[in-house]
């Protein structure tokens, strides 16, 4: 016997449940109440305003501003779901230039928070306090109050304990919070902006600040010292932007900022359009720091796709990364000499890159000597192989001096030479790699990747056994990290010091380094300390072990005797790293994912001159 399953009717959802739902989408987490609130006060054109947050805004978030402020009346409309002043009709959302217009917010905070709101605008003579316990209204008053509006949000989450046990910990949501409040400081000149955490200040940028000084005030003077001024138009679009020098970089995207029509926005084409730009003159796995504003008509784009508004989709992707990638490329095009990276002098044409044999150690040294020719273009200063034309016009190659006909291959031996003691040294070319000969295939090794994952597993080996001693600097290093990134440096210091970085808090976001081991460069210690807090505040390191292996991975790339490429190196130490190639265990790659060798196999070279099909 079946059993007929019972289909349950359709109904509505009571509006308190559809409050909750609404709430999931718009206020994924304390940042997200604080983003709101803010851009509602930039919307109400305050030129000043406070943000104060307890408990990394589980407690209390609270922003008052020196806006228009609302009468009892829009206030209470405030509360309600899609109650918005920007939109009348559906041409509206084609020309959006506010930050707020879907009329969710407010409604969403108040379903799921003690929330309280003291608005009043200039021409009225009391304010209007509202409260709110999740989604239920419960009073409405006038008291006396300024003008403008202060909104208060305890307990976020108190009724909706599931969603507040996702929440990340303390340093996490803050991070996030103090985020969002430098993003909008970054990008509104003419407002001013305080943020306090348990009433101790963490950002402070005044209205009469510009662009450059607010950087200097949340990333420190040095960061903004090395930002350049990027301006142009093109199809269409209107770009204004600080980006940084190309020596300045983060393994992140934490420090790229877009704002479209004064929105903070997120989108893969500006992204990419702003990395493109600095195509060619950054290392792998380095990201550009920008702070980019863009100006277009807002029929050209939909910022509604996303609950939040975060993400935005233009109607041409393609124009707008070409013109963001072109502006940034001319103002890179136009520094000065001294602001770009040397570039080292070509090595002397009298020392050769590879080991040529003595006339009287060649096969054919009775042979009488061969008259002098031109150079060829095909020589180069970094691998020095020539390439002559016989008699009978045949293409004839020479590799480390020996003459070797092109059938058969050539013979493993010349790729080696001799050096003295050690019976073989394998061949540098180009001052970068090492080729080895093994049977059927050339193993082509890159010198800089494998040095530092020998470098890392030797570290990694003396780590388990002991932390490193810190040698005390004569004088501190002074390194100022982003309001942000304070508490994260603060709880993390101890895992530093036990890698050989001292670090003591100098005041506010300011530390002073007072020691460090002997395995880094002073120069570059503070870069390590921003790229391990960068990584920390992304979430992606959440014990010490992983904490331990990247401030391995940046103490390989700091240390002083790292093998770089383009360094020549003598016989013998090209032989010491194929031996400890050789010695290493699967995967081949280097601390931070790049692969470490490569193949040519004898059959990809017969293809390749058609020798078989």
């Amino acid at each position: 016997m079946t059993t007929k399953m019972t289909i349950p009717p359709i109904r509505i959802l009571p509006e308190e449940l559809a409050n909750k739902i609404a709430a999931g989408e718009v206020v994924e987490r304390p940042a997200s109440v604080v983003k709101e609130l803010v851009e509602n006060a930039l919307d109400a054109k305050a030129t000043r305003i406070i943000v104060r947050i307890v408990a990394a805004g589980r407690r209390t978030i609270e922003v008052l501003d020196n806006g228009h402020g609302m009468s009892e009346n829009d206030a209470l409309m405030a509360i309600e779901r899609h109650a918005t002043s920007k939109i009348r009709k559906a041409e509206d959302l084609d020309c959006i230039r506010t930050l707020g217009f879907r009329g969710e917010a407010l409604a969403s905070i108040a379903a799921v928070s003690r929330f309280e709101m003291l608005t009043r605008r200039e021409k009225d003579n009391s304010a209007t306090q509202v409260r709110v316990d999740g989604g239920i209204l419960r009073d409405v008053s006038q008291v006396a109050g300024p003008v403008g509006t202060r909104i208060t949000v305890n307990r976020l989450y108190f009724n909706t304990p599931v969603r507040a046990k996702f929440l990340k910990g303390i340093t996490t949501e803050l991070s996030h919070c103090v985020d969002c409040v430098q993003r909008h400081a970054l990008a509104h000149e003419g407002v001013s902006f305080q943020l306090f955490h348990n009433d101790k200040p963490m950002l402070d940028v005044p209205a009469n600040a510009r662009l450059r000084e607010r950087v200097a005030l949340i990333w420190g003077l040095n960061f903004a010292k090395d930002m350049l001024e990027a301006d142009g138009e093109q199809a269409g679009f209107k770009i204004r932007a600080l980006i940084g020098a190309p020596g300045l970089t983060r393994s992140q995207r934490s420090h790229q900022f877009f704002f479209l029509n004064g929105r903070p926005v997120v989108n893969r084409s500006l992204q990419y359009g702003l990395e493109d730009g600095y195509r060619g003159l950054l290392t792998i796995g380095r990201r550009p720091v920008g702070i980019v504003f863009i100006d277009t008509h807002p029929r050209f784009v939909d910022v509604n796709i996303h609950p939040t508004k975060r993400e935005v989709r233009f109607r041409d992707e393609r124009a707008a990364h070409d013109a963001l990638r072109d502006v940034i490329r001319e103002r890179l095009a136009a520094i000065e000499p001294a602001q770009t990276p040397p570039i080292p002098p070509p090595h002397p044409a009298d020392t050769p890159a590879v080991y040529v044999m003595k006339p009287e150690e060649h096969p054919t040294a009775s042979a009488p000597p061969q008259p002098a020719r031109k150079p060829s273009p095909f020589e180069n200063d970094a691998g020095k192989v020539p390439v002559a034309t016989t008699e009978e016009g045949q293409v004839q190659t020479e590799i480390s001096g020996i003459p070797t006909a092109m059938d058969p291959l050539v013979a493993p031996e010349a790729l080696y030479e001799p050096i003295g003691h050690v019976a073989h040294a394998p061949l540098q070319v180009f001052d970068t790699y090492l080729i080895v000969p093994e049977g059927d295939r050339l193993l082509i090794i890159d010198q800089h990747a494998l040095h530092e994952r020998l470098t890392y597993d030797n570290l990694r080996g003396e780590v388990e056994d002991r932390d490193y001693a810190a040698q005390q600097l004569a004088v501190p290093l002074l390194v100022d990290v982003p309001p942000s990134h304070t508490k994260l440096l603060e709880s993390n210091i101890g895992a530093f010091a036990g890698l050989g970085i001292h670090i003591e808090p100098f005041g506010g976001n300011t530390f002073q380094v007072t020691g460090i081991c002997h395995l880094y460069d002073e120069s570059k210690v503070p870069d390590i300390i921003y790229r391990v807090l960068d990584e920390i505040a992304q979430g992606d390191l959440f014990d010490r072990e992983q904490l331990v292996s990247e401030l391995l991975r940046l103490a390989v790339e700091a240390c002083r005797s790292s093998v770089k490429a383009g360094d020549r190196l003598t016989p013998e130490e090209r032989s010491s790293l194929l031996d400890g190639f050789r010695r290493l265990r699967p995967p081949y790659t280097c601390p931070h994912g790049r692969p470490i060798i490569t193949e040519i196999t004898q059959r990809q070279m017969e293809k390749s001159f058609k020798r078989i099909q």
